[in-house]
């Protein structure tokens, strides 16, 4: 049996299509979007206010131990071999004081 799911009224961003921040449906038929569909006999999902994003992360994690000291290698700031004075705003996007 064909299985659809709407999503609807969502903050869509889809980089790879044009796509930024308008507010759509989502159509998925058998685990495929499709660009429109019959949505009798659709499982609905209310997305007003959220953000609808093809495959999006949460990237707020908390993490302790060495993974924390190797994820600092990342910020070319906080290289002390490669000295780099930080600009602001930092690449995350925040600043912080010293």
């Amino acid at each position: 049996m064909d299985k659809k799911l709407v999503i609807k009224n969502g903050m869509v961003y889809d980089p790879a299509n044009g796509v930024e921040g308008e507010i759509r449906d989502i159509f998925v038929s058998d685990g495929k979007v499709v660009e429109s569909m019959d949505v009798k006999d659709a499982e609905v999902i209310d997305a007003t206010g959220m953000v609808v994003a093809p495959g999006n992360v949460e990237i707020h994690s908390h993490i302790a131990g060495p993974k924390l000291t190797v994820g600092r290698l990342l910020r070319p700031e906080d290289h002390i071999k490669d000295v780099v004075k930080a600009e602001y705003p930092l690449r995350s996007g925040v600043g912080f004081s010293i």
